[in-house]
């Protein structure tokens, strides 16, 4: 199996010169940039499986480096970790819209920057190769799933007002829900906030619903996650079936049809998550 491939990019030498032979020590190869430009070059010839970004570089920052990427159809979707400095509402805000993993330069960078690396690099800690700099325990990562942690759902639709129809009812049953308003930034934010299900729209900028499945198929972290079409979609205001067909042989769970009918939605989605029980507190006006 060749090696995965993870590009650094910063203007700090020594931190790429440590991060480097961190990597290494996980079996994998790296790619060192000191600018923007070198890094948009070097993406282009060695197609990394990651990217490790500074914010404030030459040649453009890390997360306009992502966005630029994220819209060349020439590209498969990278995932990247955004590692920086600053600590500021906008810039985690961006991450979080991009879909883009936040890392701070603290005083324990690896420590937080490694379990994120082995998750989205899907690594086998049997394949470490061990420097003598590194300790001989294993980094023990706490699991997602826990008894008490509410379900997630990400609802991607370029309708907001959709969304947030879905957000509200679900808050009802204690549900997180994430929303995201295109094909790509969809994929994005599934591979960071890794949803119980999906629930997505078909027509969408930057990517339809057929490609969005196609990304979340074909990634490690997000394949086995559940995803219900919520469409508009219809041949002479009837059901599309050519098209529910297309979507379910991708690997869509279910095809439902706009208006949407919360109670069929509900249905669907308890075969996946916990719904039997409103959460306790304010009730919310039903829409």
């Amino acid at each position: 199996m060749a090696q995965k491939k993870v590009l650094l990019a910063d203007d700090d030498q020594t931190l790429v010169t440590a991060l480097s032979l961190r990597c290494k020590s996980l079996g994998l190869e790296t790619i060192s940039c000191s600018d923007g430009l070198e890094a948009s070059q070097a993406i282009a010839k060695f197609r990394p499986d990651l990217l490790i970004l500074d914010m404030n570089m030459p040649g453009g920052n890390g997360l306009f480096l992502h966005e630029h990427l994220a819209k060349d159809a020439s590209l498969e979707p990278i995932p990247a970790i955004l590692l920086t400095g600053q600590s500021d509402e906008e810039t985690i805000a961006r991450c979080n819209e991009l879909g883009v993993h936040y890392v701070w330069k603290g005083l324990d960078t690896w420590g937080d920057l490694e379990p994120l690396v082995r998750q989205l690099l899907d690594l086998d800690e049997s394949f470490d190769q061990k420097s003598p700099q590194q300790t001989t325990a294993p980094v023990e990562v706490e699991p997602d799933a826990s008894p008490t942690k509410a379900p997630k759902v990400l609802v991607v639709d370029d309708d907001p007002d959709i969304s947030k129809a879905i957000k509200i009812r679900l808050r009802e049953y204690g549900v997180e829900v994430d929303r995201a308003f295109s094909g790509m930034q969809g994929y994005w934010t599934a591979l960071k906030g890794q949803p119980d299900v999906v629930i997505m729209d078909f027509r969408m900028p930057e990517g339809y619903g057929n490609f969005l499945l196609g990304k979340l198929r074909s990634h490690s972290i997000t394949r086995n996650i559940p995803v219900v079409v919520l469409t508009g979609q219809s041949i002479e205001n009837q059901k599309d079936f050519a098209l529910e067909r297309e979507l379910i042989s991708l690997g869509a769970v279910a095809f439902l049809s706009k208006p949407m009918d919360f109670d069929e939605l509900k249905k669907e989605l308890s075969r996946y998550i916990n719904l039997s029980t409103k959460a306790m507190g304010n009730r919310i006006p039903v829409i």
